[in-house]
């Protein structure tokens, strides 16, 4: 598929999941309305008081609370980019990221954008907006075939905490995708913490890596068409018990699987759309917060297309 129909597709999507929201059965008083003042430039956003305090506890400590900021209804965050802001208002009022297309830079998704949506949300205790965001990047990233720059990973480690389900998504998109080329070669330097994590998430996959896939007991009827690991292509044979996944055709040998050592240790980029991670369901495998919304529901089978609860 062309990467202008992908991306024609991925917005299509989400204009369908947007006409599911409605403003007026989602919040019921609108008699009172807050001032945020954002950045050096002390751009003034109006909102609705029940909109900002229903969606971010961070909105309703301060403008429900005994602070000067309850009395004057009045919140000022002078580091944060109005930029970035507008799109924390487009989720309070719409419950939606902009399109797709909006996220491109002369043909480059711009995560350096997401990422500063994500840490800002994270700030503001928006869970559901974290949720999309997150969405979001697997959707760019399934689409294009591609990666966040060495710039990102940068934003990633220095201004989002350091259990973000969002970190873990970016270092799976690295583990799986065909960047080894990409890391060695790019001429900025990645984040020496990204490295470290990278390279810790390669060599010690574990029963996570295991579990991603639909493992089956199985017998190889011949080599040649016998899709493994480094490890176990040395101890499958022709009529040798073994296992092997149902969705991607992907075999692993007794012992691993006993061991928890499979998984493509050595070569995870060839495993079928299918079993990647950000494909099998984004709160299965830890992608997703829901400490204070709702979780999504089992249908949504975690295909990007298909992504429709951020928790509202």
């Amino acid at each position: 598929m062309a990467r202008s129909t992908r991306q024609s597709t991925y917005a299509a999507a989400q204009r369908g999941r947007d006409r599911n929201f409605c403003l007026r059965t989602a919040f019921k008083s609108f008699d009172t309305t807050s001032t945020i003042v954002v950045g050096p430039t002390k751009t003034e956003f109006l909102v609705h008081k029940d909109v900002a305090t229903q969606q971010s506890p961070y909105f309703a400590a301060a403008l429900n609370g005994s602070f000067s900021e309850g009395d004057s209804q009045t919140i000022t965050l002078e580091e944060v980019d109005a930029k970035i802001f507008e799109h924390v208002v487009l989720w309070l009022y719409a419950g939606r990221l902009e399109y797709t297309e909006f996220f491109f830079k002369d043909g480059k998704p711009t995560y350096f954008t997401l990422l500063d949506i994500y840490s800002l949300a994270d700030r503001l205790l928006i869970e559901g907006l974290r949720n999309a965001v997150v969405d979001r990047m697997a959707e760019l990233a399934e689409a294009t075939n591609s990666v966040p720059t060495p710039t990102d990973t940068h934003i990633l480690y220095d201004s989002i905490r350091e259990n973000s389900p969002l970190r873990r998504l970016i270092l799976d998109l690295f583990a799986f995708k065909k960047t080894d080329n990409l890391i060695s070669t790019h001429p900025d330097s990645w984040h020496p913490t990204f490295l470290r994590d990278l390279i810790c998430k390669l060599k010690r996959p574990g029963f996570s890596a295991l579990m991603r896939h639909d493992i089956k007991p199985w017998s190889p009827l011949a080599w040649p068409s016998t899709k493994a690991c480094e490890v176990c292509k040395v101890v499958l044979k022709p009529n040798v018990s073994g296992n092997v996944c149902g969705v991607c055709g992907r075999a692993f040998c007794c012992g691993c699987v006993v061991k928890g050592m499979g998984g493509g240790v050595l070569d995870w980029s060839i495993a079928e759309r299918e079993c990647k991670p950000w494909l099998r369901g984004m709160c299965a495998v830890g992608y997703h917060e829901h400490e204070e919304t709702e979780r999504c529901g089992s249908s949504n089978g975690g295909s990007p297309s298909g992504l429709t609860c951020h928790g509202r």
